[in-house]
């Protein structure tokens, strides 16, 4: 019925310590020593829904160290192992393009030019910029920035971001992207002759203000690629007037001064850049490709032992009790992952996490809700047995769920595992939070229970 062999040693320990407790229960013995989990599940009933407060996206960038010559051989060393993990775990890849590319990296060190990325939202000016530039050694091209979260990976060691007014929140994590990535930046401001004088300088003095822990003053320009036409009034001797359009030539301030520098200051720090970037692309393609292949491994393990929850939590219909097994369950099961993800995790280490994922599910109110949700869902679409362990039964399979699902996300950023206090597992709550929303639809959940009371032999019809 359930796929799971009971040869685990919290699971022997955590299920045997259930069917005692759930003896004593039946003898009416008091339960205040049954400990945390106990507690816990009092407390679930008052426990609401813990939202994480947005914060102000524009502000201070954290400052970025240059890359040394350690740090470059440590990013390639980072991607090889990465490479050669993945080879150990799926030996029938042909990683070779890879493994070229990576050594032939440091090459790139010997190259004379520098590409130039001329990037900003439509119609702000790159083509004209484009055209007006030309340098030595200096190669240009025309992008749109990608509005992503996810680090923008340009062919380019220097990028010239185009606005024409203030930053825009997107463009401001743009620009931080960037940053982080090692691309060297210019902020130029475009257009600034459609300004009057006083507006103009009062948006550059905005510009300058936002970006100061990106760029020094200097590095952020204002320019005009193509600026408007000006109207010339001359007054003739027969006291005729005059008008015409009369074009003005485009006004790049000093940027081409600051692209020189540029390539004669700071050539070989730029092009490591380059190196760093190309070998974390390469180092997280391969980590991909080890989730995939984790993540089909961990699955099965999570639904074994989301269905032993379920069965332990049907035998054991007494709430306290069902935390106690299923904290041992989800403990051991915290042991499995860890294992398929490379995670060393000790006994204590497992079962302190597991006891943290409890602490969490409550604080989120993700308990309440899945007893709340599931008993609704059973009277209203179900014909089954609604007493007894039913709602403690699948409550613990979708909990154990939520918790395999959270750690799953959690090891996939390969993260080093913090100390036992629940207040520095906040990237652990963020995953929570986000299988959860992922996993309460409720026709996710009438299914879920379906399979539920499918693996436990439960009659079940629909109304």
């Amino acid at each position: 019925m359930v796929g799971v062999k009971l040869r685990k040693p919290i699971l022997l320990t955590g299920v045997g310590v259930s069917m005692v407790l759930w003896t004593w229960q039946s003898l009416h013995f008091h339960l205040a020593q049954v400990g945390e989990w106990g507690m816990l599940g009092a407390m679930a009933l008052g426990a609401g829904a813990w939202l994480l407060q947005p914060k102000s996206r524009l502000g201070l960038a954290t400052p970025l160290k240059p890359l040394t010559p350690e740090a470059l051989e440590q990013s390639l060393e980072q991607a090889t192992a990465r490479l050669n993990q993945l080879q150990i775990e799926a030996p029938q890849l042909d990683l070779s393009a890879y493994q070229k590319t990576l050594g032939e990296l440091p090459q790139e060190l010997n190259r004379s030019t520098l590409r130039v990325a001329i990037t900003g939202r439509r119609k702000v000016g790159k083509t004209s910029l484009s055209n007006l530039l030309s340098l030595d050694n200096l190669e240009f091209s025309e992008t749109l920035p990608l509005l992503t979260e996810k680090t923008p990976e340009l062919e380019a060691e220097i990028v010239l971001f185009l606005v024409d007014s203030d930053l825009t929140d997107s463009e401001w994590q743009i620009l931080q992207a960037y940053y982080h990535s090692h691309h060297r930046l210019l902020l130029l401001f475009n257009k600034q002759d459609q300004y009057p004088e006083e507006e103009r300088d009062l948006i550059l003095g905005q510009l300058r203000e936002r970006v100061k822990s990106l760029l020094p003053g200097e590095e952020v320009i204002a320019i005009a690629t193509a600026p408007n036409p000006i109207k010339v009034r001359q007054h003739q001797a027969d006291g005729e007037v005059k008008e015409w359009l009369e074009a003005t030539n485009p006004d790049l301030g000093n940027l081409q001064g600051q692209l020189q520098q540029l390539l004669e200051q700071e050539k070989e720090q730029l092009l490591r850049g380059t190196i760093w970037r190309r070998a974390r692309q390469i180092s997280q393609q391969g980590q991909e490709q080890l989730n995939q292949m984790r993540r089909e491994r961990a699955l099965p393990v999570v639904e074994n032992y989301q269905w032993l929850s379920a069965a332990t939590a049907f035998a054991n219909p007494v709430p306290a009790i069902d935390l106690v097994a299923t904290a041992a369950i989800n403990g051991q099961m915290i042991l499995d992952l860890g294992e398929i993800y490379q995670q060393k995790l000790s006994l204590p280490q497992a079962q302190t996490l597991a006891s943290i994922l409890g602490k969490l599910m409550l604080q989120l109110g993700l308990v309440e809700f899945s007893s709340q949700a599931i008993a609704s869902l059973l009277k209203s679409h179900f014909i089954t047995y609604v007493a007894g362990g039913t709602v403690q039964g699948i409550s613990a399979a979708y909990l154990t769920r939520l918790a395999g699902l959270s750690l799953i996300e959690y090891f996939q950023e390969e993260i080093t595992l913090p100390d036992g206090n629940a207040e520095n597992w906040a990237g652990l709550r963020e995953k929570l939070q986000q299988v959860f929303g992922q996993n309460q639809r409720l026709d996710w959940l009438q299914n879920f229970i379906k399979q539920v009371l499918s693996k436990n032999t439960l009659p079940v019809t629909s109304p």
